[in-house]
């Protein structure tokens, strides 16, 4: 059934463009992620607790 399906899929150019858009975007998360400061960080994970007060400025 799924050769049947491939058959008629001739584009695998799309497959290959589509695979570097959606690994080229999870690099640059995973850069940015690495590059945010800690102290940014920290204040994201207390948004949560903070009940709208404006905390650690």
């Amino acid at each position: 059934m799924k050769q049947e399906g491939l058959k008629f899929f001739t584009d695998t150019y799309l497959t290959i463009i589509g695979f570097l858009i959606f690994f080229s975007y999870f690099i640059y998360v995973t850069v940015n992620a690495l590059r945010t400061p800690k102290k940014q960080i920290n204040e994201f994970a207390h948004i949560p607790f903070s009940n709208g007060e404006d905390h650690g400025k």
